[in-house]
C-alpha cells in the first residue's frame, strides 16, 4: 500500500511565482529611500551588487535542490553535508528568519493599509489596532495554506501578478519624468556608505531559497528547481534595479520641499514610491503604488507562511524537532500542525515587536549563516555523495561557492554593530536548544568550525571600522582597530580558512563513517 504524503502540485510557473512572491514584498517599497541616506544615487549600484552576491549564494541551491529533492532545503540540504548537529544549527537560524521575517512582511502590509485607514500605524510601528489587523491577516493566510499547497501556490501566482503590474506602471510613468542630473554625484558618501546600503537591501533579496523548501511537492524537481531558481533571481534583480533607477531619476527636490541632493530628507519619506508621485501631482500613480504595496506584502506574507510551516515539518521528520510537527493532514495533504505552530510564533513577534526595521534587521542577520553553509555543503556533497545524479551541475563549483562564503562573511560584518552581535547570539542559542532534543552523537568536532567562525567574525566586528554601526542601542562602538580595508582583508582570510576547514573535516568524517559501515 502506497504511503500517503505530500502532494506534488507545484510546477515551474507556480514555483517562480512563489519565489518572486517571497522576495518582492516589503523592502522595495521602503528601503530605496533609507539607502539613499548612505549611498545617494549609488543605491542603484548597491542593489545590483547585492543581487550579484545573492546569485553566488542562490546558485548553490539550484544544484542541491535538483540533486536532493527533500523538503526544508536551507536545513535539510546542509544536514546531508554537516550531520544532524550542523544541520540543526542552520535550520535553527533559518527558522528564526522565517517566523520573524513573516512578521516584518505583515507589518509593512498594515503600514501601507494605514494610508487608507489612519490609526493602524505611526511610521513603521503598528498601533494596537494595527497589531490586531496584522494578527488577523496572518491567520487568514495560515488557513489558506492549511487547505492545500495548491491554494497557497495559486494565491502566490495571483498576488505576484497583482504587485508586478503596479510596479510596471510606476516604471513606465516614471521614465517620462526621468532626470539624469539626479545621479550626480553618484556615490556622495564614500565606500562605507555604499557597502552599508548593500546590507540594508539584503533583506529584500532574502527568500530566494524558498524554492527548495517545498521540494517534495514539486513536479519533476530535477528540472523545475534549477530553472525556477535561475529565473527567480534574474527577474527579481531586473525588477529591483529598474525600479531603483526610476525612483532616483523621478525625484523632484522642489516638489518635496528639499534642497537638491538632500538624501537625508529622502530617507524620512515613509512611503517613498507613492509620496514622490503624489507631490508631483500624480495622485492616480500614487494610489496605484499604494495598492501595489498592499498586494505585494499580502502576497509575500502568504508565501512566507507557506514556507515557514515546512521548516519544523522537515526537522521533525528527522527527529530533530517536536514530533507532532511531522504530521500531514490526511484531508488536505499539508503539514497543518507545523503551519499552525509557526504562525503562533509569528503572532508573538507581531505583538511584542511591532516595528518593521527592528524585525527586518533581526531576521536578515539570522539567515546569512545558513546561506553560507549551503555553499560549503555543495562541495562537501560533491565528494561524499558523488554517485548521486545531478541534473544541474554548477560549473567552477569550488570557486563560486568559496566566493559565496566570503561574500556571506562580509554581509554578516556589514550588518553592522550591534546587529552582528544580536544575530550571532541568536545563532548560538541553537546549541542549548539542540541539547534539549539530543544529548548523544553531538558530533562536536565535526561542527566546531561553526562557533569558531561566528566568534571570529564577531571579534572583527568589535575591532572593525567604527563607521559600520547602525541603530546602535548599546553604549559601545566598534574600536576602529581594523579600519577599511584591513577589516575586509582579515575577514577574507577567516572565510577562506573556515571554508576549507569545514570541507576537510566533514569529508573526512563522512568517509570514515562510510568506511565503518
Amino acid at each position: 500500500m502506497e504511503k500517503k504524503g505530500l502532494k506534488k502540485e507545484l510546477g515551474i510557473f507556480t514555483l517562480v511565482s512563489l519565489g518572486i512572491g517571497g522576495m518582492i514584498g516589503s523592502g522595495i517599497f521602503i528601503l530605496p529611500a533609507i539607502m539613499g541616506a548612505y549611498a545617494g544615487p549609488g543605491l542603484v549600484l548597491s542593489i545590483f551588487i547585492c543581487g550579484i552576491i545573492i546569485i553566488f549564494l542562490g546558485i548553490s541551491y539550484a544544484e542541491l535542490g535538483s540533486a536532493f529533492p527533500i523538503t526544508g532545503g536551507p536545513y535539510s540540504l546542509p544536514r546531508l553535508a554537516l550531520g544532524d548537529f550542523g544541520g540543526f544549527i542552520m535550520g535553527w537560524g533559518y527558522f528564526l528568519y522565517l517566523f520573524i521575517g513573516t512578521a516584518g512582511v505583515i507589518d509593512i502590509f498594515v503600514v501601507y493599509l494605514s494610508f487608507y485607514f489612519p490609526g493602524l500605524a505611526h511610521g513603521a510601528t503598528l498601533t494596537a489596532h494595527g497589531v490586531t489587523v496584522a494578527v488577523a491577516v496572518l491567520w487568514i493566510l495560515t488557513i489558506i495554506n492549511v487547505f492545500g499547497v495548491r491554494w497557497g501556490g495559486l494565491y502566490a501566482v495571483i498576488t505576484t501578478i497583482g504587485k508586478l503590474i503596479p510596479l510596471l506602471i510606476f516604471v513606465l510613468v516614471g521614465l517620462t519624468f526621468f532626470k539624469a542630473s539626479n545621479f550626480k554625484p553618484f556615490i556622495p558618501f564614500g565606500f562605507e556608505g555604499f557597502t552599508l546600503s548593500i546590507t540594508l537591501f539584503f533583506w529584500s533579496y532574502t527568500g530566494f531559497e524558498a524554492i527548495v523548501v517545498p521540494t517534495e511537492e514539486v513536479k519533476n524537481p530535477s528540472k523545475t528547481i534549477p530553472w525556477s531558481m535561475i529565473l527567480t533571481l534574474l527577474i527579481t534583480i531586473l525588477v529591483y534595479v529598474v525600479i531603483a533607477l526610476v525612483f532616483v531619476g523621478m525625484i523632484e527636490w522642489d516638489a518635496l520641499n528639499l534642497v537638491k541632493n538632500d538624501w537625508q530628507g529622502i530617507e524620512k519619506l515613509s512611503s517613498p514610491l507613492s509620496t514622490i508621485p503624489e507631490k508631483m501631482n500624480l495622485p492616480i500613480l500614487a494610489t496605484i503604488v499604494v495598492i501595489g504595496a498592499i498586494i505585494a506584502t499580502a502576497g509575500c506574507g502568504g508565501s512566507w507562511v507557506l514556507f515557514q510551516g515546512r521548516m519544523p515539518f522537515a526537522m521533525a521528520k528527522d527527529k530533530l524537532f517536536w514530533s507532532p510537527m511531522a504530521s500531514v493532514n490526511k484531508k488536505y495533504g499539508t503539514p497543518a500542525a507545523s503551519l499552525i505552530f509557526t504562525s503562533i510564533l509569528t503572532t508573538i513577534i507581531l505583538i511584542t515587536i511591532p516595528n518593521f526595521p527592528s524585525v527586518a534587521l533581526i531576521a536578515s542577520v539570522a539567515v546569512i549563516v545558513p546561506y553560507a553553509a549551503a555553499s560549503i555543503s555543495l562541495v562537501i556533497l560533491r565528494t561524499t555523495k558523488k554517485d548521486v545524479e545531478r541534473p544541474f551541475k554548477l560549473p567552477f563549483a569550488k570557486t563560486i561557492t568559496l566566493l559565496g562564503f566570503i561574500f556571506s562573511t562580509y554581509l554578516i560584518y556589514w550588518a553592522s554593530w550591534p546587529w552582528t552581535l544580536v544575530g550571532i547570539l541568536l545563532m548560538l542559542s541553537g546549541y542549548p536548544i539542540f541539547l534539549l532534543i539530543r544529548r548523544h552523537d553531538l558530533e562536536i568536532k565535526r561542527n566546531l568550525w561553526i562557533p569558531v567562525y561566528l566568534i571570529l567574525v564577531l571579534i572583527v566586528s568589535i575591532l572593525g571600522d567604527m563607521r559600520f554601526s547602525l541603530q546602535n542601542f548599546t553604549h559601545f562602538n566598534p574600536l576602529h582597530v581594523l579600519p577599511m580595508p584591513y577589516d575586509l582583508i582579515i575577514l577574507t582570510f577567516i572565510a577562506i580558512g573556515i571554508y576549507f576547514w569545514a570541507y576537510k573535516i566533514n569529508v573526512k568524517y563522512d568517509m570514515k563513517k562510510q568506511g565503518g559501515e
